[in-house]
């Protein structure tokens, strides 16, 4: 069942999905409160969660026949802006440290990005790479089949297993860019897909409270184990072998489901809201731009507001809101569509020369 209508979910889950992202990039540690109930995966990966739940749910509504007009038309933005950003970084880069941050082209080559056991330059664009991979599953498998539970079984089995075999390779960063990371949640998305709002109501309480409450018994139950600072996946430190890293393994699908599921069913009972929408549809530039405002100005902002909890708080709102009325002014000074349009028109119409 295609949905006409704009869903306030979606909105509700990129912002909250990018505030994570921000919040998680600012407060890294392992031992902050925010890193706590996650484990032994960081609380900003469920931002990432969210943004495939909400393209599996996307894709599996898509009703155009052209299916390379919707891979463009997803991909345009996303090239335009990141590619626009990485220059613009590699100049800045040149001049104050004589390094054009190649790594940050990479996830334009086809994602060849995820294949490297390090993040780019500008760690969060490796994104950009495992988007692409999501897209070419969509458009070379999966509008081709009819999907059900046991697609879904067998991806999670897949996700679980190739994680693992990475881990245990001390490949910890493909393991988690590579697309079976993702699996889980973007199909979760499909198997969502005619579900949408529905609206607010005393269950939308229930809901939260809910989330809320499973989220502090699992760092209530994980906490004393005294998982270690690996990045991007906690170890038990008394724990090794391969058993433990399957196991690992799956509890990491086991939370990433689990909690975009709840954030999903509270985000559909919420209420629609234009300052939502306004930095949701924001999230693309605030994704791209927010970590070399972190590096290039954290220092300066904190030696003004102070280095507390206090002054990071102010650091996170100011990021955030402050990159989205930037992006918001970016996107109404520059139309983006008419440029996508033109463009697609050009490559799909024009005339091939005579021999």
């Amino acid at each position: 069942m295609a949905h006409s209508q704009r869903q306030a979910f979606i909105d509700w889950m990129k912002v909250i999905g990018m505030f994570l992202i921000v919040f998680g990039h600012v407060i890294g540690s392992h031992e902050h409160l925010f890193n706590q109930f996650t484990q032994p995966i960081y609380t900003k990966q469920l931002g990432v969660a969210f943004f495939i739940f909400i393209m599996g749910w996307g894709l599996a509504n898509e009703t155009s026949s052209d299916w390379l007009q919707v891979v463009y038309k997803r991909l345009f933005p996303i090239y335009f802006y990141g590619v626009g950003i990485a220059l613009v970084v590699s100049v800045i880069s040149w001049f104050t440290a004589n390094d054009l941050n190649e790594s940050n082209y990479l996830p334009f080559a086809f994602g060849a990005n995820v294949l490297l056991n390090y993040f780019p330059a500008n760690p969060s664009t490796w994104y950009i790479g495992t988007y692409f991979h999501v897209l070419l599953l969509w458009a070379v498998l999966l509008r081709h089949i009819s999907f059900n539970k046991w697609w879904f079984l067998a991806a999670i089995v897949c996700e679980v297993v190739v994680r693992a075999l990475l881990i245990a390779a001390n490949k910890d960063f493909i393991a988690y860019m590579l697309l079976p990371n993702w699996l889980g949640v973007f199909l979760l998305g499909y198997c969502l897909a005619k579900q949408g709002d529905c609206g607010f109501s005393r269950a939308t309480g229930l809901v939260a409270a809910a989330w809320l409450l499973g989220l502090l018994l699992w760092a209530y139950a994980l906490n004393p184990l005294n998982l270690d600072n690996d990045f991007p996946f906690r170890n038990l430190p008394d724990y090794q072998g391969h058993l433990a890293i399957l196991l690992k393994s799956m509890v990491i699908s086991s939370i990433y489901l689990v909690n975009t599921w709840l954030a999903f069913q509270l985000a559909r009972r919420l209420f629609v809201s234009k300052w939502v929408s306004l930095i949701a549809r924001n999230t693309l530039l605030i994704f791209i731009i927010h970590m070399p405002v972190i590096y290039a100005f954290t220092q300066d902002f904190y030696s003004l507001f102070g280095y507390g909890d206090a002054g990071r708080l102010l650091w996170i709102l100011v990021i955030f809101f402050g990159i989205a009325l930037f992006s918001e002014a970016i996107t109404r000074a520059i139309n983006i569509n008419t440029i996508r349009d033109w463009l697609w028109n050009l490559l799909r119409h024009r005339k091939v020369p005579a021999s």
